[in-house]
């Protein structure tokens, strides 16, 4: 399948979120962390301002794969670029009572720990998302995507570093990533508050 690599325009910024939460909704972590319609609701206009935020920042980036005929995404790429530009202080985001703070803050400090273990401040640029809309699903375009911010961090001599769920893990071994750090958390169902069942990720790191 023929797609377009674009930076995306302000008004994408509604259909990416759909993305992002129909790929993620197998997702144990984001129902841990917005386990309600109100809190689901509150992420999809939470999505549509950090966009709007990785296309006009400097210290950050934003790709689509998009249909040349119909316009439609099909996958899309966020990362942050750390060393490298003059970076914005982290400000704490605000979340309402509807969400689960505790599996919010307690993922950030695990990732952010181990991205520090791994790279320290080396130069690197950091995937926060890789989404793909599950009906265009294995036609090649996250792969395409990804290998757009490799050639952008190796003309930087950069690192690129991401957190993958356990079903990724192959893919991004393919795209020359390796484990690093086993980032493990105990979560509650889907449907419930109390957790019981274990969670995995891997931090995994590409260098030119």
């Amino acid at each position: 399948m023929f797609f377009e690599i674009v930076v995306p325009s302000e008004n994408d910024a509604p259909r990416m979120a759909s993305v992002h939460l129909d790929a993620m909704d197998p997702n144990l972590l984001m129902h841990a962390q917005f386990p309600n319609t109100e809190s689901r609701d509150f992420l999809r206009g939470w999505l549509c301002r950090e966009t709007l935020d990785h296309i006009r920042s400097e210290d950050k980036g934003v790709l689509v794969a998009r249909d040349p005929d119909t316009g439609s995404i099909l996958s899309f790429v966020k990362w942050a670029i750390h060393g490298l530009r003059q970076t914005r202080s982290d400000h704490e985001d605000e979340f309402p009572a509807c969400c689960r703070r505790e599996y919010l803050d307690s993922y950030a400090a695990l990732t952010k720990e181990a991205r520090v273990k791994v790279l320290g401040d080396k130069p690197h640029y950091h995937v926060s998302y890789l989404c793909t809309d599950p009906k265009f699903g294995g036609r090649g375009a996250a792969s395409g995507l990804l290998r757009r911010v490799q050639t952008e961090a190796a003309a930087e001599n950069a690192a690129v570093i991401l957190e993958a769920t356990m079903n990724a893990v192959t893919f991004y071994e393919k795209l020359g990533f390796k484990v690093q750090e086993k980032l493990e958390m105990t979560l509650p169902a889907r449907g419930s508050s109390e957790p019981t069942e274990l969670y995995e990720e891997r931090t995994m790191v590409w260098a030119p």
